[in-house]
């Protein structure tokens, strides 16, 4: 408990964690086997301490629940800890890649090992495809990776006219375990329309147990989700200023024929008062 703490919370070093749960589970399972043979004595000779005994053993057979609960999970899903919807060209890390040097998993993705298996198992990944200009459409990533509380560390935006793809890449954490993925994001494409490719790798660990394949799959959602409620005029912090701006126009522009409406009013009231004055004053 103290090791999932500090490295959920803290910048606790994961392979030190992952060498204090194998420490820990060691423990626990040599605590199971003197348990068994403390309950075995206490039976046979009448021993003191049976409760003592009992807890020494319920202790470990708790502690065992949390990796058991994974084990459907850990048979089921694929052996794969990097997911990428574009299997031909992944996109690649470059903030990131010196960090995953150090990690358990290079900055490369494994295509000879995971293409086909990834295939397989995740069909649905696939080219997010939009017709949007290629600036917008990064301006949709970039608000996406943040309502996701992805922590970006790297948003190099596209350039259009020079035909310059963007990149996103961010860190996030698991839930419960805390171990770091990392994210990169590539935009492709002109001014109208947009490929986007993503990728999410573990930085530890043989098996992701779909984590990652969850993750481009939440990402992808949110993205298509935000591409269907803005317009191509209005995504984008740039787009929110001009569609102000846009509306300023609109309701000043209502306001002139109401104005001029007005104005005519009261010009016919004034030169209907006046031809008035003047009957009045005309001799009879």
């Amino acid at each position: 408990m103290v090791g999932l703490v500090l490295h959920r919370l803290t910048t606790f070093p994961t392979p030190v964690a992952l060498n204090l749960f194998l420490v820990a589970f060691a423990g626990a399972a040599l605590a199971l086997l003197i348990g068994l043979i403390a309950l075995v004595q206490i039976w046979h000779n009448g021993y003191a301490g049976a409760g003592g005994a009992a807890i020494g053993i319920l202790l470990p057979l708790l502690m065992a629940i949390w990796p058991l609960a994974y084990l459907q999970a850990y048979r089921n899903m694929p052996a794969l800890n990097d997911v990428t919807t574009d299997l031909a060209s992944p996109p690649r890390f470059t903030v990131l890649a010196k960090q995953r040097v150090e990690s358990n998993n290079g900055p490369v993705y494994p295509t000879a090992r995971f293409a086909e298996l990834q295939q397989k198992s995740y069909p649905d990944l696939r080219t997010f495809v939009i017709d949007r200009p290629v600036e917008e459409t990064f301006e949709l990533v970039e608000e996406t990776a943040a309502r996701l509380k992805w922590k970006v560390v790297l948003a190099d935006a596209p350039v259009g006219k020079t035909a310059k793809g963007g990149l996103l890449e961010a860190i996030d954490q698991t839930l419960v375990m805390g171990f770091t993925d990392d994210i990169v994001v590539r935009v492709e494409g002109n001014l109208n329309r947009s490929r986007v490719d993503v990728r999410s790798a573990s930085r530890y660990g043989a098996v992701d147990l779909g984590q990652n394949a969850t993750r481009l799959r939440r990402f992808l959602a949110e993205l298509k989700a935000r591409s269907e409620t803005t317009s191509p005029q209005i995504a984008g912090r740039r787009g929110l200023r001009s569609t102000r701006t846009g509306a300023m126009a609109k309701r000043a522009k209502d306001k002139l024929p109401e104005k001029a409406a007005s104005r005519s009013e009261r010009d016919r009231a004034q030169s209907s008062a006046q031809r008035a004055r003047a009957q009045k004053e005309t001799p009879r």
